[in-house]
């Protein structure tokens, strides 16, 4: 562009040929300016390249943090984190496991800077962030945390990883002493597991009722939880059993179309995945979470294998399927929707059953024992951990979610903890039939589950001994069981009308109730006592339940000449103990003196052999604190 053609050139240059072109003041000037400059100038280059060297420097130590793992070096520190129990450790001594503080006692930088300092923490921060996020935020955190969606669940969980990443930090870099809550160099200090989150089950569940409040579901025919509980299952797609085209049979033939069924779901899954071995046992591979900074640190399950293998899965999901699918005729006559012979059937033996205690009774008829019992494990939410060693076989790293029981002692104000459970009614069945070729039964159970869906689940787990389960009661007598099936059925009725006339976030999960809730009502109502915990139904709801399910025995009783007056009186008999169970079901959101010697029992019957520390140290506290309550009711 030529100057002539721009106006402020033109100027400019004239100017400065003035002031060139002039006197001798002009030239004084600008040599001053020139002189007062010439220092300011030289400062800001050398800033600049002071700058840019810090930069290179910084980046250079970013890209040098790096973390190992050194299992032989002497302990700098103790790191309390996740601790196992040290009985449970030794009656399991054949199994290669290990804290979650152990492994990062062995942790510490490659090299000693100051920028380890700086950036390992940051580092930290985000990538258990993330993982945190992955997966709490998409179980756990998505059901309970959330106050106001998805922007809450990243701040509560940015909070907990900021948290957690201060003391992974810490554990890498400090040495000496105890690392954990109260620890510091004095041994003697009350040390707290590092891992335990500081929230009570009443602030927990203050969270749920909030996260209800402000949530609602998708107001759709085929999201409600009545509408899946007709289909069988929680699934959607072409690996579902009911498709809901009309190809599921209303009449399901029991020794003609099981084996069919399983075989075209296989067929469904090799096509779909290209890939299928029906003997198979193994979980998915496990994921290195960073190398470099947590060395070795795999999030998985290791060599471990399920308990049963994948095709046993399947035929235990096809017989959820089946069970639920009869669940859902009781609500389906009591509503008056259909007719006795418009309901779902199964054939078994020669017996057409539209009700699951039917069905579960006319196997038992043909050869199969049934056990049924509330059982209880620990659950993680999908956050296992192991570490792979250097000869590619696997240390475990057991895991779970840890907090507060809102007890503390008074003489020193130390909390109780708990570790989270997952608790249902457990239905293992073995006959010619169901599980006719594998070592173990049929696994299901009964339960609420995150996924929203109140019924019969499949149950297959982690082999493993941190993952056993632990029974809250005897097995059930044959008459129990069949009046437990029909209590889960209407359970799984009422939980469902009110999760969906409600529009209630996860299918009533958490306000409802947890896992352990829903088949608590039931062993309460049939023993008229309960040895699980916690239990978390609020009064509003439990208020919800007595009405649906006194609303629903009312419905029942108008059936007559619908229904045999014998059966019908059985199903209004079990609907009654269950209002009965559900208005006088204890709960561990309130706690006082008075309760402190049941809840105690609770605790201790639901945790078995310990697998955690934290555990251990609970019942301690616990026991002393009931006995003191005895003393004081005497």
């Amino acid at each position: 562009m030529a100057v002539s053609s721009n106006p402020f050139l033109s100027a400019l240059l004239v100017s400065f040929r003035g002031l060139f072109s002039g006197s001798t003041s002009n030239l004084i000037i600008i040599s001053t300016l020139v002189c007062l400059s010439a220092p300011i100038a030289y400062y800001l280059y050398s800033y600049r390249s002071n700058i840019k060297q810090k930069v290179k420097e910084i980046e250079k130590n970013v890209a040098l943090v790096r973390v190992v793992r050194n299992k032989n070096a002497a302990k700098k520190n103790r790191v309390v984190c996740m601790e196992l129990d040290p009985n449970f450790v030794r009656a399991n001594s054949d199994w290669k496991m290990m804290s979650f503080g152990e492994y990062l006692s062995q942790l510490e930088p490659a090299e000693d800077n100051a920028f380890n300092h700086i950036f390992l923490q940051k580092e930290l921060n985000i990538l258990i962030g993330k993982f945190l996020l992955d997966t709490m935020g998409r179980t756990y955190g998505a059901a309970l945390l959330p106050l106001m969606g998805a922007g809450s669940v990243a701040a509560t969980i940015a909070g907990i990883s900021s948290a957690v990443s201060k003391f992974v930090a810490r554990s890498i870099l400090e040495d000496g002493g105890v690392v954990g809550e109260g620890g510091g160099n004095d041994e003697e200090k009350t040390i707290h597991d590092a891992m335990s989150f500081d929230l009570s089950l009443m602030e927990l569940i203050s969270l749920v009722n909030l996260h209800q409040k402000v949530n609602t579901i998708d107001d759709t025919a085929t999201s409600t939880p009545l509408n899946r509980l007709r289909l069988g299952e929680n699934l959607d797609g072409d690996l579902a059993y009911n498709l809901d085209d009309g190809s599921f049979p209303t009449t399901f033939d029991l020794d003609n179309d099981f084996i069919n069924y399983v075989t075209m779901m296989e067929e469904r899954i090799l096509k779909k995945e290209g890939k299928y071995d029906p003997n198979d046992r193994s979980f998915p591979p496990s994921i290195p979470i960073n190398e470099r900074l947590l060395p070795g640190l795999y999030l998985g399950k290791g060599d471990l294998q399920y308990t049963h293998t994948k095709r046993e899965g399947i035929e235990h999901r096809l017989l959820c399927v089946l069970l639920n699918k009869l669940c859902h005729n009781y609500h389906k006559l009591a509503s008056q929707k259909g007719k006795v012979e418009d309901c779902f059937r199964v054939v078994c033996n020669g017996k057409a059953c539209i009700f699951p205690e039917e069905f579960i009774q006319a196997l038992i008829d043909c050869g199969h024992t049934v056990e049924v019992c509330p059982r209880v494990i620990l659950s993680n939410f999908g956050m296992q951990l192991c570490v792979k060693e250097d000869d590619g076989s696997f240390t475990y790293i057991p895991t779970t979610l840890i907090m507060r029981t809102g007890i503390e002692r008074s003489a020193d104000n130390k909390p109780v903890y708990f570790c989270s459970p997952h608790g249902g009614l457990d239905l293992n069945i073995k006959g010619p039939l169901i599980a006719r070729t594998g070592t173990r039964p049929c696994w299901i159970q009964f339960y609420v589950s995150i996924g929203g869906l109140t019924c019969f689940h499949p149950d297959e787990d982690q082999d493993a001994p941190w993952a056993e389960k632990t029974s809250l009661a005897d097995i059930y007598s044959h008459d129990d069981a069949i009046r437990a099936i029909r209590m889960c059925a209407i359970v799984a009725v009422v939980f469902s009308r009110i999760a969906s006339e409600l529009k209630l976030p996860f299918g009533g999960y958490g306000v409802l109730g947890m896992c352990n809730d829903s088949a608590t009502l039931i062993d309460y109502a049939l023993r008229g006592k309960t040895m699980s915990y916690p239990l978390l139904s609020t009064g509003r709801y439990l208020i919800h339940i007595c009405a649906y399910l006194s609303k629903l025995k009312n419905e029942f009783m108008a059936l007559r000449g619908t229904l045999k007056d014998e059966k019908l009186d059985l199903v209004v008999f079990d609907t009654a103990s269950l209002i009965k169970s559900t208005s006088t079901m204890p709960s561990d959101l309130h706690i006082s003196p008075s309760t402190l010697i049941d809840t105690f029992a609770r605790y201790d019957s639901s945790y078995g052999l310990p697998v955690f520390q934290c555990i251990s140290d609970a019942k301690v506290i616990l026991r002393e604190m009931a006995d003191v309550a005895r003393e004081q009711l005497k």
